[in-house]
């Protein structure tokens, strides 16, 4: 895996987490500019999450 693949992945799975967490939206976004990106929108953050939803509800 290269380190663009690794990094997303990475990203992914911080945003996941912080979504089980609870975290509202502005505080993900918070945390994904400490990561040096230049933030998140609350659809993203959505999309990213709609897979941990359809495995709670399964």
């Amino acid at each position: 895996m290269n380190r663009a693949a690794w990094a997303e992945k990475a990203l992914i799975a911080t945003i996941q987490e912080a979504y089980v967490q609870r975290l509202s939206t502005r505080s993900v976004d918070d945390l994904v500019k400490a990561m040096g990106m230049s933030g998140i929108s609350k659809s993203q953050v959505s999309r990213l999450c709609e897979e941990i939803d359809g495995k709670i509800t399964a």
